[in-house]
């Protein structure tokens, strides 16, 4: 059975959660709700409130498949050292990114965009080409074979269908 986990922190862009939380569980596509401590978590905008299932700290922590809501929730992620070599580990183990918003900078900060065509929010358009990127103004792209990216929460309805149709394949 594939492992699917969303890795979030305070401030994640409410639609980036609930709309893929909603549509993996229409799939009936099981998944864990990491983030580092255990409490609730507000989105930007406080629709409602989340608790993570797992810990970041649970070692060792193996998914197939890992999405990042976006907004504030992975700077904040990053303000945990921690966050950069378990995304590190993740890939090594060959799990698969799907990102949307700012939360390509997870990816960046890890070094794994080098070389990559990539979309996000246009805010973040520097930050990843100093990473190495080549940043395109597109609502969806599988940047490689563990990596999809897109642009922002209104590109949800061609966003989900690609990761659904992602976990599905493989």
């Amino acid at each position: 059975m594939k492992k699917v986990a969303i890795m979030l922190d305070e401030g994640f862009h409410d639609l980036e959660l609930w709309v893929p939380y909603y549509r993996l569980r229409e799939e009936k596509i099981d998944f864990d709700i990491l983030a580092w401590q255990n409490r609730p978590y507000k989105g930007q905008f406080g629709i409602d409130q989340i608790t993570p299932t797992r810990l970041l700290s649970d070692i060792p922590l193996r998914y197939d498949f890992v999405f990042f809501p976006g907004a504030k929730s992975p700077e904040n992620l990053l303000r945990n050292h921690r966050t950069v070599d378990i995304v590190r580990k993740m890939s090594d183990e060959g799990t698969f990114f799907a990102t949307i918003c700012h939360s390509p900078l997870l990816l960046a900060e890890a070094g794994l965009l080098k070389g990559m065509r990539v979309t996000g929010h246009p805010t973040i358009r520097s930050e990843v080409e100093n990473a190495g990127a080549i940043f395109v103004d597109s609502p969806v792209i599988r940047s490689s074979e563990t990596i999809i990216t897109a642009r922002t929460h209104f590109d949800l309805s061609e966003f989900m269908p690609e990761f659904i149709k992602v976990i599905k394949s493989n």
